[in-house]
């Protein structure tokens, strides 16, 4: 590692600053986007788009057989089957809500991309799986949707399970793995050695599916960078097509049970930077491409093939190929990105259950995006995809003088992050270069009006 990207990491790297699933970001949003202002807005969605304009379908399953003491996602932790065949029940009620609204309005929705996320999907019996893929037959054309992914635990896999999976319709897979150092799991309460998750991908398996990700944190209890280098290398060896590296966020204020993990086993701040630096370096040695700010997939991988096409996307749950740029959603903590919306439903398992019961759609918060918020959008998200914005072609595409518009920004870049040499600036462009990459957030921040000047913190629930 050279001088000056470590001297930048020790400086640059733990600001704070979002990840960018969203602009506003989750907090800017209000409490006032109910149930009717939802099913307005996907009617206006329609009404201003192509009927068949690419979607992406999420459906969050928010059950799980253990509690990961690590996890950020909203989740309720039950294997009584009872208790969650009542949450299906009402999940079916609310995809046959979502058809019905789409019968009426006479939209047969391009649902492009589709994905099973929690909790644990894996989690779920075979009998309450296809009873929600065979609802989801009522507006879903599975032989036009391109992706068909599930996270799954594999702690909760039994024989037979992968390729039931498979016989469903899901073409891709994603493992959260986390770390392999026997220790880290201990203390995470996530344990499932390198073994398990070997025999789970074997070659027999591994022909079921289009894909296989694995997720993987960093800054977790008793990591060191030796022992996080060690869980790259494993990951190299099973050779997944793509690899999600987050940053473990201790937020017990925000998560109650990150109170189970001790401050003081978790690594030094100063150590994170270097872990992430390690990782990537690991990662793009084996072959793998670096996309966006924290994703890796092989050059064989519809990500990976983006990313030399600059169509790489965003949305909630993470980087994209770019087949589509909206989102909709279905179950509890569900985020929405359709338009000029954004939404999510309550993160309350029972108090989604109570409000599907009523025939209502049990959304929280929401946020309408004005004509600014639309273009910074497209700013950001332009920069942390694909690294790059071209002035004149933004100009065309949205019928406004970049130049001009974003005069404020272009100053700022020049004044902060060509002299660190973060990016490149031209006539026509703006280029993040290979130094930048560990600091894109902070970059993209400059188009933030929210965060630029302001300390970030992480939304609740």
């Amino acid at each position: 590692m050279d001088s000056i990207l470590r001297e930048n990491l020790d400086q640059h790297f733990n600001e704070k600053g979002p990840y960018y699933t969203s602009y506003p970001t989750r907090g800017e949003w209000k409490n006032d986007f109910g149930s009717e202002t939802y099913l307005e807005s996907l009617k206006d969605f329609y009404a201003t788009h192509d009927k068949d304009t690419p979607v992406h379908l999420y459906i969050h399953i928010p059950y799980c057989a253990k509690l990961c003491y690590y996890c950020i996602c909203n989740i309720k932790v039950s294997n009584n089957r009872d208790t969650i065949q009542g949450f299906v029940d009402l999940l079916l009620k609310e995809i046959s809500m979502l058809n019905t609204f789409f019968e009426e309005n006479h939209i047969k929705p391009f649902i492009r991309e589709m994905h099973l996320g929690g909790g644990t999907p894996s989690h779920l019996a075979h009998d309450q799986l296809k009873e929600i893929v065979d609802a989801l037959g009522s507006f879903v054309d599975f032989k036009r949707c391109e992706e068909f992914s599930m996270e799954i635990d594999p702690r909760t896999i039994k024989d037979g399970d992968l390729p039931y999976y498979a016989s469903l319709g899901v073409q891709r897979i994603s493992f959260g793995v986390q770390d392999f150092n026997p220790k880290v799991q201990e203390a995470i309460n996530r344990v499932q050695p390198r073994e398990m998750v070997e025999k789970l991908i074997s070659g027999d398996i591994r022909r079921y599916f289009s894909g296989l990700n694995f997720d993987l944190l960093y800054g977790l209890p008793y990591q060191t960078r030796e022992t996080f280098r060690e869980t790259v290398q494993i990951t190299n060896e099973l050779k997944p097509d793509r690899v999600t590296l987050l940053k473990y966020a201790h937020v017990p204020e925000v998560r109650p049970h990150m109170q189970l993990i001790k401050a003081d086993t978790l690594p030094h701040e100063e150590e994170i930077p270097f872990m992430f630096y390690d990782a990537v370096n690991g990662l793009t040695s084996a072959g793998y491409k670096w996309v966006g700010i924290d994703n890796f997939a092989l050059p064989t991988d519809e990500l990976g093939k983006a990313v030399d096409k600059r169509t790489v996307g965003r949305n909630f749950g993470g980087f994209t190929p770019g087949r589509t740029k909206h989102l909709i959603g279905l179950g509890p903590s569900t985020t929405f990105s359709f338009g000029k919306y954004y939404c999510q439903s309550t993160s309350d398992t029972d108090e989604y259950m109570r409000i599907i019961a009523e025939g209502r759609f049990p959304m929280k918060q929401g946020h309408v995006l004005g004509p600014d918020e639309e273009l910074r959008r497209e700013a950001i998200f332009s920069l942390i995809c694909n690294l790059h914005i071209d002035f004149d072609a933004y100009s065309r595409e949205f019928d406004v003088d970049f130049r001009e518009y974003f005069a404020e920004e272009i100053k700022r870049m020049r004044n902060e992050y060509v002299p660190r040499e973060y990016v490149k600036l031209t006539d026509n462009s703006i280029e993040v270069t290979e130094l930048g990459r560990y600091f894109l957030r902070g970059i993209a921040k400059v188009f933030d009006l929210y965060h630029r000047d302001s300390e970030y913190r992480i939304a609740g629930p």
